[in-house]
């Protein structure tokens, strides 16, 4: 009889591209009037809906981390055609727009 564990082991080992990559554990989100707290569920234990609402939560993360890189990549190079070097803080790079804090 297989254990749990050596599912896992197998399908790390299978030749497909990520699976090799897969977490031990999915977290699934809350879900609005379903589930109040988020779920942390070991992969071996979850079933194919767990993995889709895991698969949501973990692409709307990386929508945000992508908008934050990006809005950092924006501020970098609009400080570089100000002039800015590498020194330069980011408050210095934009003190002529004014604001509180400007100048300092």
């Amino acid at each position: 009889m297989k254990t749990k564990s050596t599912l896992i082991e197998l399908l790390l080992k299978q030749s497909e591209m990520y699976l090799r990559d897969l977490p031990e554990t999915i977290r699934i989100p809350a879900l609005d009037g379903n589930r109040a707290d988020e779920v942390v569920r070991p992969l071996e234990d979850a079933t194919v809906d767990d993995l889709a609402f895991a698969i949501q939560g973990i692409e709307a993360e990386s929508r945000m981390h992508h908008r934050r890189l990006q809005g950092l990549r924006d501020l970098y190079d609009l400080a570089r055609k100000r002039g800015a070097l590498g020194v330069t803080t980011v408050a210095a790079a934009f003190a002529d727009l004014g604001g509180e804090g400007g100048g300092k």
